[in-house]
């Protein structure tokens, strides 16, 4: 969609959602600077997203269904004027990956605190480049930040995401707890994960995308059926749909009260105390890949640097810097 073709979309919905009653052709026309003719076009095109309207002749339309898509007018309502993330947030139907949007708009000048959200992506993918279905109903997002920290605190900003992500959804009733270091549990099953690319100039990150995937408002049996007893949905197990753009404005001030701390120099040693307190991890049998590595053994402890301790044998502990948790019995994932 071209860029005067999404600023009218956001308009109309704006205009839609602030309207007491029906709102004519002609008045839209007049607020907008558009024929009659194009104003139809944008509603027509509001309808394929799933937006439904009532149409009166001589009275005007009235929307009677508005989708809780992750568009900039349904979710800037919910974030505080000092929020630094959320703006712009650019939405599109379908995406192959929001990450790799994001990346391609760094370099002609994203601003700090760009959302990139999409209704689906078709080539969303996770750690070790694995391919993460991501139907619609959904949440898949990147955040955009510049300049957010010094590359040896890099890591802090998929740990810090995670702990955005938990507070977030448990202030919405999700009781969804970290699997260390990126993955979101819900009901010990992934409910959704996190991706974070940075490029990084001397000793600062310049600038990263941080991808967050959520399975939110969709049946567990849109999983690829080979994951499906060890991924969840939170429809699933919750048993009601979240309020999407809602959610994804919490998850946005909670990160950015995080990345603001962490660019002052709080960052994951602040909140160890906490993040820990969420890790399911902690206790239990865990195998860790590292490359081609494998370590396996019993998580015993977060680090406040956000490495994890595992023991691998009765006395010997070995502490991971980078990793991923391949399976914990207790988790089954």
């Amino acid at each position: 969609m071209a860029q005067d073709d999404t600023r009218v979309r956001d308009q109309l919905i704006e205009a839609f959602l602030h309207a007491e009653g029906p709102i004519s052709g002609e008045e839209l026309s007049h607020r907008l600077g558009l024929s009659r003719t194009a104003i139809w076009k944008h509603i027509k095109a509001l309808e394929q997203m799933g937006f439904e309207f009532e149409a009166s002749p001589r009275v005007g339309y009235r929307a009677v269904r508005i989708p809780d898509e992750l568009m900039a007018p349904l979710v800037q309502p919910h974030l505080p004027p000092d929020c630094l993330l959320g703006s712009p947030i650019l939405w599109a139907e379908s995406r192959a990956s929001t990450n790799d949007t994001a990346l391609e708009l760094a370099d002609k000048g994203l601003p700090h605190g760009a959302v990139v959200t999409a209704g689906e992506q078709t080539g969303g993918r996770g750690r070790r480049d694995r391919a993460w279905a991501s139907p619609r109903g959904g949440m898949w997002f990147t955040v955009f930040v510049r300049n957010p920290c010094a590359l040896r605190h890099a890591p802090d900003l998929t740990l810090l995401a995670a702990l955005a992500v938990c507070r977030a959804l448990r202030g919405e009733g999700v009781p969804v707890e970290i699997k260390w270091p990126n993955d979101i549990l819900l009901g010990g099953k992934k409910a959704g994960g996190i991706l974070a690319q940075i490029r990084a100039e001397g000793e600062m990150v310049d600038h990263a995308v941080i991808g967050i995937g959520l399975n939110a408002n969709f049946s567990i049996d849109e999983l690829p059926k080979e994951i499906r007893h060890r991924a969840t949905t939170i429809l699933h197990e919750v048993g009601r749909p979240i309020d999407r753009p809602k959610a994804l404005a919490r998850i946005l001030i909670e990160l950015d009260r995080l990345y603001r701390d962490l660019r002052d120099g709080r960052g994951f040693q602040a909140v160890h105390a906490e993040w820990t307190a969420l890790c399911s991890t902690i206790g239990h049998e865990v195998e860790v890949a590292i490359g081609d590595e494998r370590v396996r053994g019993i998580a015993q402890l977060i680090e406040p640097d956000g490495s994890l301790v595992i023991e691998t044998s009765p006395g010997v502990t070995r502490t991971v810097v980078s990793g991923e948790v391949l399976f914990s019995e207790r988790e089954q994932v």
